[in-house]
């Protein structure tokens, strides 16, 4: 089973999402804060993260940012920031997939294997 790190301040977001992704082979574990879930990052084994811009304390592309700085770790950008602009500078900040709220669940699922497999 693949692990998933969730970053996203939608505390309602992560349980459903979990569910839904167990029947996918991924365990999904979520952090409401950018501080949280980088710790959790620097301390446990994950196979990707999906991030969120828009957080407390610092944006999604900071956090994007910091992950670049120690780890290739697959990272899909998944926010209600869907503009143009905000999706390249995701991609040029290193994400490497962005997906645009409201958003399908199996699209999630099928980018997350595209990016695992390139891995």
């Amino acid at each position: 089973m693949q692990r998933i790190l969730l970053i996203d301040d939608d505390e309602e977001l992560g349980a459903p999402l979990a569910t839904y992704l167990r029947r996918f082979d991924f365990e999904l574990e979520s952090a409401a804060l950018p501080s949280v879930g980088l710790a959790k990052l620097a301390a446990g084994h994950f196979d990707a993260v999906i991030l969120d811009v828009m957080l407390p304390e610092i944006d999604g592309f900071e956090v994007c940012r910091r992950i670049r700085r120690d780890s290739d770790i697959p990272v899909l950008m998944l926010t209600a920031r869907g503009e143009l602009t905000d999706r390249v500078v995701g991609l040029e900040l290193g994400a490497d997939d962005y997906l645009p709220k409201p958003f399908e669940p199996r699209e999630l699922a099928a980018r997350l294997q595209t990016i695992l497999r390139r891995s």
